[in-house]
């Protein structure tokens, strides 16, 4: 391949990097903020949190963007495995970042079994359907990034936070239901608990690839 071609190809492979997060980026920042209004309107802990991990995944995704942009740069620098620091620094963040959402969700579930909050389960269940049905789509684009792309420790962090969001939209799905044909309202914290120790799982495997990389100098494998 002559020169002409090689940075055809590459101009192409930034643009389609680009495009797989910048897509998500818009679906994501949009919908969370519908999310945050409707946690409002309807006074839904599920949809609150599920609106608070969407806005860490604006984050993320800006973020692993970056990262993929200025790890492609020569004069990058590189840890021995190969990941540049920067794709690290930004995977830790992420986890970080996953973590404040758990510890903020478990606080307010806590305070929600101590006072009762009335949720409005029908609300609920239609903002948390479209909901769903965003994250779905975004889930298919990184898993479509991944598969056709390298794999690697930035782009796995991302995954993650779109599928504690996947999680967190079934969540609130279930919670409006349960509520719109019962009306029982304990249903909402619990779910977000259930969700939340979810998420805890998936961010503690982010940290120990992450951990696995600096201490073995070996790229992480997929799961």
């Amino acid at each position: 391949m002559n020169n002409s071609a090689q940075n055809t190809q590459v101009t192409h492979d930034d643009h389609d990097d680009h495009d797989h997060y910048l897509i998500p980026f818009i679906l994501i920042f949009t919908f969370a903020i519908v999310e945050a209004v409707g946690s409002w309107y309807t006074g839904s802990l599920a949809l609150l949190s599920d609106a608070g991990h969407m806005f860490s995944d604006v984050l993320a995704l800006g973020l692993a963007w970056l990262a993929g942009m200025l790890s492609k740069k020569s004069n990058v620098q590189r840890h021995k495995s190969g990941v540049s620091y920067v794709e690290i620094g930004v995977s830790i963040f992420n986890a970080f970042s996953l973590l404040l959402v758990i510890v903020f969700v478990l606080i307010e579930a806590i305070a929600r079994f101590k006072t009762p909050h009335q949720v409005q389960g029908l609300g609920l269940t239609i903002i948390a359907t479209l909901g769903l049905i965003v994250n779905l789509i975004v889930a298919k684009q990184l898993h479509h990034q991944a598969k056709h792309h390298t794999e690697t420790l930035n782009n796995r962090a991302a995954f993650l936070h779109v599928m504690g969001d996947l999680l967190g939209s079934v969540a609130a799905v279930a919670a409006g239901v349960i509520i719109y044909f019962t009306g029982w309202m304990p249903i909402d914290p619990i779910l977000s608990l259930v969700i939340s120790l979810l998420l805890l799982v998936f961010t503690l495997n982010l940290v120990r690839d992450i951990l696995h990389t600096l201490r073995q100098g070996q790229k992480p494998h997929g799961h």
